[in-house]
């Protein structure tokens, strides 16, 4: 009995249940229509819209930031900087050239940052001055989206009143160019030149003589040799450049000579001084080490006068590896013009150990052709020089000059050099005794 009434009820809730299921059905396929109805009206407003859409993405305010940084360094200005400003952002950088006018470099951001190209000091304003950074008027249109089409989304401290971008910061342009930065120079004033490669300079509150390193120029005052040829050039070139001027001075490995002298580079500006005695043909390369710093370029330099057979290389077999031979010049004039305006080398005389006068005369330029000798000059002698009238000041080949009635004086039987007068013998790098 009761498994028929079971059966009973079943039969009479199985046509409602099938119709649930019906309507079921039904509601659910309306409300998938409906649902795709909505996404499809979503895209057709968003692909009828899409600069709409992005414009209101991008609807907020953007506060920059912006630093500058900025050195002197090889006597050129660095610009760098850093800042929050989308990539491809143009800045516009404005400083004062050497003329006080205005001058202005784009600089495009990447990675948020941004650098300029290495500015000569020669270009800009010396003194104090100021590098102002600032938004480039056209701008690319992903970077005008983010600022505005008037810079009108822009705030924040780097932002005035008028929405434009600006930053600045205050640089210091030197008015002299210096050496390299990686020169430890000591700065001072050369005071006298005694050669083309020798001369003094005041240092600590004392005079202190310095011989260039790497060169050597023939002499003006060597009681042995005399004057030789583009000695009084080199000299008359080295006196212009250098007497009276601030250099910097950077010192050799091996500090002093065994006379007591400086080794040293002179610097003038971020011209190497004893290299342009090289260019000028007015040196040869003279190698001591340790003090070889910088002999490639030396070499190279002098190499490049010999090839224009320029001063001492204009003289045939004048220059050897230990110094220059052939007879000292006259000691009234070291050089003449002939009739095509070439210099030549003067008339070889026989050498006098008596005091000759300073010769005036000028450097000789590379644009100066100088003719070569006819005859090969002779090897000057290296016997002991005749002793004549007062030039009886003995020099050692320790270096030490001894005068008559000192204490070594007739000790010194072999003399090295004559001098006649304590301070020829000094000018030569010798010292006196010390009792």
């Amino acid at each position: 009995m009761i498994i028929n009434k079971t059966n009973k009820d079943s039969a009479i809730i199985r046509p409602f249940l099938i119709l649930f299921l019906s309507l079921s059905f039904i509601l659910t396929g309306c409300a998938g229509d409906v649902s795709d109805s909505m996404q499809n009206d979503e895209l057709a407003i968003e692909n009828e819209n899409p600069s709409q859409k992005e414009e209101q993405l991008h609807k907020e305010e953007f506060s920059p930031e912006l630093t500058v940084n900025h050195k002197i360094e090889n006597n050129s200005l660095l610009i760098t900087g850093k800042t929050n400003l989308p990539d491809e952002t143009i800045l516009l950088v404005t400083l004062l050239n050497n003329k006080s006018a205005e001058i202005e470099k784009n600089l495009t951001v990447k990675n948020g940052e941004f650098s300029a190209d290495a500015i000569p000091i020669e270009e800009l304003k010396s003194g104090e001055q100021s590098i102002k950074v600032s938004l480039a008027d056209n701008q690319p249109e992903a970077v005008v989206g983010i600022i505005g089409d008037s810079r009108e989304l822009l705030v924040g401290d780097y932002v005035d009143a008028n929405k434009q971008l600006t930053t600045s910061a205050k640089i210091d342009v030197p008015s002299e160019r210096a050496p390299p930065s990686d020169v430890q120079g000591i700065k001072t004033k050369v005071t006298r030149v005694v050669d083309g490669d020798t001369f003094i300079v005041h240092l600590d509150g004392k005079e202190e003589r310095v011989r260039l390193i790497l060169v050597d120029t023939p002499e003006t005052k060597h009681p042995q040799m005399g004057v030789q040829p583009f000695g009084p050039e080199a000299s008359a070139f080295t006196t212009e450049q250098l007497e009276g001027k601030e250099i910097t001075l950077e010192v050799g490995v091996q500090e002093r000579d065994r006379y007591g002298r400086i080794l040293a580079y002179a610097w003038i500006g971020d011209k190497l001084f004893n290299q342009t005695l090289l260019e000028k043909g007015l040196a040869r390369v003279a190698v001591y080490p340790p003090n070889t710093k910088y002999l490639d370029d030396f070499n190279a330099a002098q190499n490049t006068a010999k090839k224009k057979a320029i001063g001492i290389w204009s003289i045939e077999d004048y220059v050897s590896d230990k110094g220059f031979n052939g007879q000292p010049v006259t000691t009234t004039s070291t050089t003449k013009k002939n009739t095509d305006n070439h210099i030549v080398a003067a008339p070889k005389t026989n050498h006098e150990t008596t005091n000759k006068p300073k010769v005036e005369s000028k450097p000789i330029t590379e644009t100066q052709q100088v003719k070569k000798v006819d005859t090969q000059p002779k090897q000057v002698q290296k016997a002991e020089p005749e002793k004549t009238g007062e030039c009886n000041i003995k020099g050692s080949s320790s270096g030490i000059y001894h005068v008559p009635g000192s204490t070594y004086y007739e000790r010194t039987t072999n003399p090295a050099r004559w001098f006649c007068s304590v301070e020829e013998a000094q000018n030569a790098g010798f010292r006196a005794p010390k009792r």
